[in-house]
Protein backbone atom coordinates (compact mmCIF):
# COMPACT_ATOMS: atom_id res chain seq x y z
CA UNK A 1 0.00 0.00 0.00
CA UNK A 2 0.93 3.36 -1.42
CA UNK A 3 2.33 6.06 1.99
CA UNK A 4 2.53 8.76 0.00
CA UNK A 5 0.57 9.97 -3.23
CA UNK A 6 3.36 11.57 -5.22
CA UNK A 7 1.33 11.83 -8.63
CA UNK A 8 -1.29 13.84 -6.96
CA UNK A 9 1.55 16.45 -5.33
CA UNK A 10 3.30 16.32 -8.99
CA UNK A 11 -0.16 17.00 -10.42
CA UNK A 12 -0.24 20.44 -8.22
CA UNK A 13 3.19 21.15 -8.75
CA UNK A 14 2.93 20.86 -12.94
CA UNK A 15 5.25 17.61 -12.85
CA UNK A 16 8.09 19.64 -11.48
CA UNK A 17 10.27 16.36 -9.86
CA UNK A 18 13.07 18.27 -8.63
CA UNK A 19 10.81 20.50 -6.59
CA UNK A 20 8.83 17.59 -4.80
CA UNK A 21 11.70 15.74 -4.19
CA UNK A 22 13.04 19.30 -2.49
CA UNK A 23 9.77 19.27 -0.79
CA UNK A 24 10.55 15.51 0.84
CA UNK A 25 13.80 16.81 1.74
CA UNK A 26 11.79 19.30 3.77
CA UNK A 27 10.02 16.78 5.16
CA UNK A 28 12.70 14.71 6.23
CA UNK A 29 14.38 17.67 7.92
CA UNK A 30 11.47 18.61 9.78
CA UNK A 31 9.24 15.65 10.27
CA UNK A 32 10.80 13.77 13.08
CA UNK A 33 11.93 17.26 14.80
CA UNK A 34 8.49 18.38 15.11
CA UNK A 35 7.09 14.79 16.47
CA UNK A 36 9.74 15.80 18.96
CA UNK A 37 8.55 19.24 19.62
CA UNK A 38 4.92 17.91 19.85
CA UNK A 39 6.05 15.25 22.93
CA UNK A 40 8.13 17.56 24.39
CA UNK A 41 4.92 20.42 24.40
CA UNK A 42 2.84 17.60 26.23
CA UNK A 43 5.72 16.62 28.95
CA UNK A 44 5.33 20.36 29.61
CA UNK A 45 1.66 21.10 29.76
CA UNK A 46 2.27 23.17 26.93
CA UNK A 47 -1.06 22.64 24.75
CA UNK A 48 -0.54 25.51 22.24
CA UNK A 49 3.08 24.17 21.21
CA UNK A 50 1.89 20.79 20.86
CA UNK A 51 -0.93 22.35 18.71
CA UNK A 52 1.37 24.08 16.56
CA UNK A 53 3.64 21.38 16.49
CA UNK A 54 0.72 19.03 14.68
CA UNK A 55 -0.51 21.73 12.80
CA UNK A 56 3.04 21.80 11.10
CA UNK A 57 3.18 17.86 10.90
CA UNK A 58 -0.31 18.12 8.86
CA UNK A 59 1.17 20.41 6.68
CA UNK A 60 4.49 18.65 5.98
CA UNK A 61 1.88 15.62 5.24
CA UNK A 62 -0.24 17.31 2.99
CA UNK A 63 2.89 18.85 0.62
CA UNK A 64 4.46 15.37 0.34
CA UNK A 65 1.25 13.94 -0.46
CA UNK A 66 1.12 11.35 2.40
CA UNK A 67 -2.91 11.08 3.23
CA UNK A 68 -2.72 8.72 5.74
CA UNK A 69 -0.95 10.91 8.13
CA UNK A 70 -2.44 14.28 7.28
CA UNK A 71 -5.96 12.97 8.03
CA UNK A 72 -4.38 11.29 11.08
CA UNK A 73 -2.78 14.47 12.28
CA UNK A 74 -5.95 16.31 11.57
CA UNK A 75 -7.50 14.19 14.02
CA UNK A 76 -4.95 14.79 16.53
CA UNK A 77 -5.29 18.01 15.64
CA UNK A 78 -8.68 18.51 16.42
CA UNK A 79 -8.32 16.88 19.22
CA UNK A 80 -6.02 19.47 20.80
CA UNK A 81 -8.02 22.40 19.89
CA UNK A 82 -10.64 20.13 21.90
CA UNK A 83 -8.34 20.49 25.08
CA UNK A 84 -8.26 16.73 25.30
CA UNK A 85 -4.86 16.44 26.15
CA UNK A 86 -5.33 12.37 26.72
CA UNK A 87 -6.37 11.64 23.32
CA UNK A 88 -3.41 13.50 21.49
CA UNK A 89 -0.99 11.49 23.64
CA UNK A 90 -3.25 8.25 22.58
CA UNK A 91 -2.03 8.96 19.22
CA UNK A 92 1.50 9.80 19.21
CA UNK A 93 2.44 6.35 18.86
CA UNK A 94 0.47 5.62 15.19
CA UNK A 95 1.48 9.55 14.23
CA UNK A 96 5.36 8.42 15.21
CA UNK A 97 4.55 4.90 13.44
CA UNK A 98 3.12 6.85 9.94
CA UNK A 99 5.24 9.65 9.63
CA UNK A 100 8.21 6.80 9.84
CA UNK A 101 6.54 4.84 7.14
CA UNK A 102 6.09 8.61 4.86
CA UNK A 103 10.12 8.99 5.46
CA UNK A 104 11.39 5.44 4.25
CA UNK A 105 8.73 6.41 1.06
CA UNK A 106 10.09 9.66 0.32
CA UNK A 107 12.10 9.77 -2.95
CA UNK A 108 15.57 11.16 -2.68
CA UNK A 109 15.62 11.84 -6.37
CA UNK A 110 13.40 13.11 -9.22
Amino acid sequence: MAVINRDEVLERLGGDGELYVEICGLFRRDGQMLLDRLRSSLADSDLDGARRAVHAITSLAVNVGAEGLHHLACRVEQAGRAGDVAAVEGYLPQLERQLHAVLKQLPTTA
